[in-house]
């Protein structure tokens, strides 16, 4: 299964309704920790956008390289930037903060060492408005130190379905994956979730997998819009310490509980959990930070 068009209109030059009116604000949580080499790129593809009406919340995540202080002179050079230094709690406290502080009506998510095409949250917008949609998604590109890049498999054209549909899809491994940095969320089918601070790894998955269970419809687009940084450094070069033992863990109860709760994908579960953990085993071989795991 691959998703449905349902009537989705295509991403081809002249298929955009006549949509002008952008008046609905974005907030773009950005968790912020010792990324002082990276940080003022990121900040500035956000700043940069096309689409204005945004605000962009630096969370401070107990940063000690100096990045906290970048933060705060961004943070006076543009009156969207709204910065929070916490103690450190890793990046899904960071982002939970974000979710507490965000006034926006929709809810992006980047993270400090990525940047965005200039027209990212417009073309996602667009995406939401047009199809109707709670959540809307862009195709983007992982990107290595050694400067070489691999495009995001995406979709041929644009693609529309309900929660309990992209469920399966995200499960194939295909052009639907559970990050959350190539999103445009309402802000409504966030209610009442927020990310597990017990992971420090793989928390993307079990956020997005909880609100597609409460979302009516998500679109996919086709663009080109989010480059991901892949680099050297981080979580993968800490030591095994239980990061990969709590995230092996989280995927094997998802498999079980949505097995019995959807039988008609039990085998995409069943594939996809042992994909992810041959996915791990290589992260702590190699100790590549933010391999690209199907999750």
């Amino acid at each position: 299964m691959k998703g449905e068009k349902n009537g989705c209109i295509s991403d081809k030059k002249g298929a955009w309704k006549n949509m002008t009116k952008e008046t609905d604000k974005i907030s773009v949580i950005v968790p912020v920790y010792n990324v002082k080499n990276y940080l003022e790129d990121c900040v500035q593809s956000i700043t940069h956008q096309t689409y204005p009406d945004l605000e962009i919340l630096l969370i401070d995540d107990g940063s000690d390289d100096g990045s906290g202080e970048i933060c705060d002179r961004l943070q006076m050079t543009d009156a969207r930037i709204r910065v929070f230094h916490e103690k450190h709690k890793g990046v899904s406290g960071a982002r939970n903060k974000g979710l507490k502080e965000a006034a926006g009506a929709y809810i992006a998510f980047v993270d400090s060492d990525d940047v965005l095409e200039p027209d990212m949250y417009t073309y996602l917008i667009r995406l939401l408005k047009t199809h109707e949609a709670q959540i809307a998604a862009c195709s983007g590109w992982y990107k290595y130190d050694a400067g070489v890049g691999k495009k995001f498999e995406s979709p041929a054209d644009v693609v529309c379905m309900n929660g309990r549909e992209a469920l399966g899809v995200l499960h194939e491994r295909s052009y639907l994956r559970a990050y959350v940095w190539n999103k445009l969320f309402q802000r409504e089918v966030l209610d009442g979730i927020r990310f597990s601070t017990e992971l420090s790894f793989a928390e993307d998955y079990e956020m997005f997998c909880l609100v597609l269970e409460q979302c009516d419809t998500i679109v996919c687009g086709t663009k080109a819009e989010y480059y991901y940084m892949q680099r050297k450094s981080g979580i993968c070069n800490r030591g095994y310490d239980g990061i990969y033992q709590k995230a092996m863990m989280m995927f094997e109860d998802y498999c079980n509980v949505y097995s019995r709760r959807y039988p008609q994908y039990k085998k995409l579960f069943e594939n996809h959990y042992l994909f992810d953990l041959m996915g791990m085993a290589a992260a702590m071989t190699v100790g590549l930070c933010r391999l690209p795991i199907s999750f």
